[in-house]
């Protein structure tokens, strides 16, 4: 799951809109405090309201009241450097954390360094690498590099995380880990904890016995899933806050995560057929209404609902895993298509559809049975 919390309201507020304006900084004021951002402004609404994307590629919605002081350049700010990223965290984070970098990576973790080295070697040795060998050597779509260090932000525990969460997304939300698509920014904690013998101290070893046990499935799983989000909005598969069908989104982090258990660090190459996806949809084969496909494609409505969330997720990895393998060039040419999306346009259910048929040359009905077909005989 990634953060949205915030598109419907952007959308509206955006709806008529300029183009891309630079500027080296504003003063905001929000809840009564002074915030000085540096960056540059996408997007100017005709009511002055402001699309912001701050130097370590936070985006801020901007409302004109909010707005104090404001200096425009002709070239927007550069990126912060790995070592201010991490200056800047330290500043923002409760004590106890500290920072750990990679080529890629800036880690903020308040648990021991082991942990740290673990995930940073999952994303940077494995997913990272992974990724790239996948879209630009096996699907031929050419990658951008990240405009700026990804962070992940890594909590010693449940409960400091899940103060975290409250925070920035609210009550009442219960995701292991998440990828927030306003910030930029992975959030989890050490999830191997719970499954650890608490008598035995936290080493790399310790970490691969908890990830080659089948009960950790779901937590290599949600680990990479999220990883892959922040990936795909940072090397030019996708536009942050653009119109993104949902079943593409998830469909694409859900067909890397699947967790492969003769490694030692719980994941080794995307695509692998996830058994807890697969036995899903097929039992939901079994009543598995005849616009099945259309509704899901149509609209995010049922991988958002929670009485069909379950079985819409499952449909979604189903049918990119049929995309991905059965119709390869039409589906990097789609990406290459939904790649291009400018943020805060939006689509309705008809334009889904037509855009998504006309590159693939086929329309739902001819294609859903194939798709069927592929999935009973998938193995």
């Amino acid at each position: 799951m990634y953060f949205r919390q915030l598109i419907m309201i952007a959308l509206f507020a955006f709806a008529n809109c300029c183009g891309s304006v630079a500027a080296d900084s504003l003063t905001l004021l929000v809840n009564g405090k002074e915030v000085q951002l540096e960056g540059e402004i996408l997007i100017e609404a005709k009511d002055n309201s402001l699309y912001f994307r701050e130097v370590d590629g936070k985006i801020w919605f901007v409302e004109p009241q909010q707005i104090k002081a404001r200096v425009d350049s002709e070239k927007p700010s550069p990126a912060l450097s790995f070592k201010a990223v991490g200056q800047r965290l330290l500043k923002e984070l409760p004590a106890g954390f500290r920072i750990y970098e990679t080529k890629h990576y800036v880690i903020a973790y308040q648990n021991e360094v082991a942990f740290a080295r673990w995930i940073s070697g999952l994303y940077e040795s494995r997913l990272y690498r992974a990724f790239e060998t996948f879209w630009e050597k096996k699907k031929k779509f050419k990658l951008s590099d990240p405009k700026y260090p990804l962070i992940a932000i890594v909590f010693g525990s449940k409960a400091q995380y899940q103060q975290y969460v409250d925070r920035e997304l609210g009550p009442g939300q219960t995701m292991e880990a998440y990828y927030n698509l306003q910030t930029n920014r992975i959030a989890l904690y050490d999830l191997t904890a719970d499954q650890r013998n608490p008598n035995q101290p936290l080493t790399s070893r310790n970490i691969e016995r908890v990830l080659q046990n089948p009960n950790s499935t779901f937590l290599v799983a949600t680990i990479i899933h999220e990883a892959t989000h922040q990936l795909m909005f940072n090397r030019g598969l996708q536009t942050r806050f653009a119109e993104t069908p949902l079943w593409l989104n998830e469909g694409i982090a859900m067909f890397f995560e699947a967790p492969d258990f003769r490694s030692k660090i719980g994941w080794r190459v995307p695509g692998k057929v996830f058994e807890l996806r697969l036995n899903r949809f097929r039992k939901y084969l079994a009543n598995r209404p005849a616009d099945s496909l259309r509704t899901l494609l149509a609209t995010d409505e049922r991988l958002r609902n929670p009485d069909s969330v379950d079985d819409a997720y499952a449909e979604a990895w189903a049918f990119n895993h049929f995309l991905f393998n059965k119709k390869s060039d039409q589906y990097v040419a789609y990406l290459e298509f939904m790649s291009k999306n400018k943020a805060l346009v939006s689509y309705t259910p008809e334009e889904r559809i037509a855009h998504f048929e006309r590159i693939f040359g086929e329309g739902l009905a001819e294609l859903d049975p194939q798709f069927i077909a592929y999935i009973r005989d998938l193995r």
